[in-house]
């Protein structure tokens, strides 16, 4: 679980920003008077627009059913989520920052001419019924939602899409910085300079494990007792000396491997030199019938008896060459994506900068992730 809650703090940074480009745009924000019923409540001014609960509703329920969705619904049971806050303070923040970029990109497309054409806005209409019709009938009475609401968020994510869209589609970014984002990719970083031939290289081994470690429920290795560590390197000398002196290697397998997965094949295993280059570097340098020093890995002591080195062939290495100028590419177009998006954010935190925003705090601190309005603040009625 822990791995989740990590991931759900990167995709909320992400959502911040991405959600709005993904599908969902009223042209206009309305700003005409609302009455005083509970739910036209004013929540937010943005430069003098009043944005209503009801307005900002469609974005409750989106970032609820995101973060659950991610996390499960005990997501909301954790209070040290994101650097020591709960999880519903991260989404009703993530909730607030996206309605008012959402808000201020509306405003940016009137003064820039950008509006959206008849096709999308029928496209839009498509994918809101379609979401609308899809959600829960108890949310949609709780989060207050209507067709209507659902339409205009659409809408207005949809136009903001249009005015990122506009404002970067000529934008691209300096080959310097493609690469320093590339080199940030470890993967990448530790292949891009490696020989193919040294990569695909195969060795064909036997392998006597002695374990010191096992997985615990998280996916992480964990010491199987205090002793373990000096009773293994015990054995392992002992059973390395008689591998040495020539016993028999297989029987040797046979007898002290807790190697369990290839036990029956008397421990022999085919390794990439790609990917245990660099645990084991004194590895790939034997040649067929040497034993290795006892090595140590994160489950344990290990002795390899080398059986036969396997060379790459030309096709091996030709579709090897191609798959990673595929995920190279790829790689760029996604890193290019990265930097337009932090270059249309320079430009939008000029904006937010230039923005006056007012939230009525002590409201929206009474308004929980479940659509719930505290009573004593305003009534929970459900206007027809």
């Amino acid at each position: 679980m822990k791995s989740t809650y990590k991931m759900i703090s990167k995709i909320m940074l992400l959502f911040i920003c991405i959600f709005y480009l993904v599908g969902c745009s009223s042209q206009v924000i309305s700003n005409e008077k609302k009455d005083n019923t509970p739910s036209n409540e004013q929540l937010l001014t943005i430069n003098g627009v009043y944005i209503t609960i009801d307005e900002v509703m469609p974005y409750l329920l989106q970032v609820k059913m995101e973060f659950e969705q991610l996390g499960g619904e005990d997501v909301w049971d954790h209070n040290d989520f994101s650097g020591g806050k709960k999880a519903e303070d991260v989404a009703k923040q993530g909730v607030i920052d996206n309605v008012i970029r959402t808000k201020i990109l509306i405003t940016k497309s009137k003064e820039m001419g950008i509006s959206l054409t008849e096709s999308e806005q029928d496209e839009v209409s498509i994918q809101a019924l379609k979401y609308y019709e899809e959600l829960d009938k108890a949310d949609i009475i709780k989060y207050r939602v209507t067709k209507d609401s659902i339409l205009k968020s659409f809408n207005e994510y949809q136009l903001a899409n249009k005015v990122m869209h506009e404002m970067t589609k000529e934008y691209i970014p300096a080959e310097e910085e493609l690469q320093e984002e590339l080199i940030k990719n470890n993967d990448y970083a530790n292949l891009k300079d490696k020989d193919p031939k040294q990569t695909l290289k195969k060795i064909n081994v036997q392998q006597i494990l002695f374990k010191t470690h096992n997985k615990n429920e998280n996916d992480e290795y964990t010491l199987i007792s205090q002793h373990i560590l000096e009773e293994a390197k015990t054995l392992a000398d002992k059973v390395y000396k008689k591998a040495i002196e020539g016993e028999d290697f297989t029987k040797l397998v046979r007898k002290y491997s807790q190697d369990a997965d290839t036990k029956e094949k008397n421990g022999e295993d085919i390794l990439l030199v790609g990917l245990i280059q660099d645990e084991f570097p004194s590895l790939i340098n034997l040649q067929s019938g040497e034993i290795s020093d006892i090595l140590q890995s994160k489950i344990g002591y290990h002795i390899y008896k080398i059986i036969e080195i396997i060379e790459p062939t030309k096709e091996d290495i030709k579709a090897y060459n191609e798959k990673f100028s595929q995920w190279e590419y790829k790689l760029r177009m996604d890193y290019s994506a990265k930097l337009k998006t932090q270059a249309f954010n320079d430009i939008y935190m000029d904006w937010r900068e230039n923005t006056l925003v007012e939230l009525n705090e002590e409201l929206w601190k009474n308004i929980d992730i479940f659509g719930n309005i505290n009573k004593n603040t305003i009534s929970n009625k459900i206007n027809e």
